[in-house]
């Protein structure tokens, strides 16, 4: 299965679509906090990567707030992957303008670093990157997808973020699931090594400072009360599985090993996340913008229903 652009496919939860119906499935995954929320940890393979590193390491945003940094990621995907289609390609277009501003040269540890953010090969691992943990989270929730429908779910996240892509042929997104396993694979074995940034990312995902954006200034006392206690609990799942999942050169840098204690309570989180996204209704599982677009899509086909399919007589 080949994507080609949207203006000449149909998108692949369209019904005419073949696996119409997972594709779907997934692409409302895709607005599911709990996806980003309890596979976000997958995504510290970035910053195993020497420049990304060097990158994010200089702008000074993780260590400000590490929380806030991660809640602007998350606001990001979920405006470009639900927001109307004219909306996306303008917000894309400005996320490219503004990283093309992120180049220079790294400081203390990554003085010997040069960076930009727009070289094809680093923007291309970001995305592939970013992909990957959406893929991981859905197909490991769902537990029973056979090759094809894990090809299914691949195509259907290269779609939504496609638009992503620079224009150089080197920052294509892998076209097939094995070609994204294939170029994992070389970009593991190649480029990822221990750094300094990565082990405070690493660290910083156990105990993670408590939000400020969007919190009114005479909220934040409540909620850094609450948030102490609450926050080790609901970052044990998130850390579990980060480790389960995670790619086998990841857990070699970071020195981890996946005991079979992390194997079964994986299997119990698994468990009650796939029961969730089965049985509970879409306005507590999805973000409010994905939710939108899912009510406005089925009352948008139930207008439609009612057409005629033929005008001949």
């Amino acid at each position: 299965m080949t994507m080609t652009t949207r203006a000449v496919e149909l998108e692949p939860w369209h019904p005419a679509r073949p696996h119409a119906d997972l594709a779907a499935d997934v692409r409302w995954w895709v607005g599911c906090p709990l996806g980003f929320g309890l596979f976000g940890r997958l995504a510290l393979d970035q910053v195993a990567y020497r420049p990304v590193a060097a990158a994010v390491d200089r702008s000074g945003r993780f260590r400000e707030n590490f929380t806030n940094r991660g809640l602007r990621s998350y606001a990001y995907g979920m405006a470009s992957a639900f927001s109307d289609p004219a909306d996306c390609r303008r917000d894309v277009e400005e996320l490219k303008r503004l990283h093309g501003q992120v180049r220079g040269q790294g400081q203390g540890d990554f003085a010997d670093t040069r960076y930009s953010a727009l070289t094809p090969q680093l923007w291309k691992w970001i995305a592939v990157s970013s992909l990957n943990v959406g893929y991981q989270g859905y197909v490991s929730m769902r537990g029973d997808l056979d090759d094809e429908q894990k090809e299914v779910v691949y195509q259907t996240l290269r779609w939504i973020t496609q638009d992503l892509e620079l224009r150089s042929d080197d920052a294509k997104l892998p076209e097939t699931l094995a070609d994204m396993r294939a170029y994992y694979a070389t970009v593991a074995a190649e480029e990822l090594a221990d750094n300094s940034f990565l082990q405070y990312a690493n660290n910083a995902f156990g105990d993670l400072p408590a939000p400020t954006v969007r919190v009114p200034r005479k909220l934040r006392p409540v909620v850094n009360v609450l948030w102490k206690p609450l926050s080790p609990l609901a970052l044990r799942a998130p850390k579990v599985l980060g480790r389960t999942l995670a790619h086998p050169r990841m857990l070699e840098i970071l020195g981890n090993k996946v005991t079979r204690r992390d194997r079964m309570e994986s299997a119990i989180y698994l468990a009650s996340v796939r029961w969730a996204w089965q049985h509970l209704p879409r306005w507590i599982m999805l973000d409010p913008l994905a939710y939108n677009r899912f009510r406005y899509e089925k009352l948008r086909s139930s207008y439609l229903k009612v057409q005629l399919k033929s005008f001949a007589v």
